[in-house]
C-alpha cells in the first residue's frame, strides 16, 4: 500500500497540489473540519484511524509523538524547508516512493 498524508493546517495547500500531480494522496486537515483541533487528541487519531502518515512542522508535537507507537507514522519537518515549497515536494515525494514499510509508530525528521 502506498503512503498517503495528512497535513495539519499549517501545511501549504500547494505542495499538497504538486504532490497530488505525482500521485500522491494528501489529506489536509483543513478540508476535512479538523482546523484548530488538537494534536495529540484530535489530529494524531484522525491520520492514524484513515492509514495517513501525518505531516507537521511542530517540533514539540513529533517529539511527544516519538514517544508513542499507536499510530500510523509522523513526518516532522526541518523549519528550514517552511518557505521552500520545492523543497517540500521534493522531501515528501522522495520519502513516499521509498518508505513502503515499517512506518507506522515512527517519527521522521526530513532535514
Amino acid at each position: 500500500m502506498s503512503i498517503r498524508y495528512y497535513f495539519d493546517e499549517h501545511m501549504p495547500r500547494i505542495v499538497a497540489e504538486k504532490l497530488l500531480e505525482n500521485g500522491i494522496e494528501v489529506i489536509l486537515a483543513v478540508d476535512v473540519d479538523m482546523t484548530q483541533k488538537d494534536d495529540d487528541t484530535e489530529h494524531l487519531p484522525y491520520a492514524t484511524q484513515n492509514d495517513l502518515v501525518m505531516v507537521t512542522f511542530d517540533r514539540p508535537f513529533a517529539g511527544r509523538t516519538a514517544q508513542r507507537t499507536d499510530h500510523s507514522g509522523l513526518i516532522c519537518l526541518s523549519e528550514r524547508y517552511r518557505s521552500d515549497i520545492g523543497g517540500q515536494v521534493r522531501l515528501l515525494s522522495t520519502f513516499a516512493n521509498t518508505n513502503e514499510e515499517n512506518i507506522s509508530g515512527h517519527v521522521f525528521w526530513l532535514k
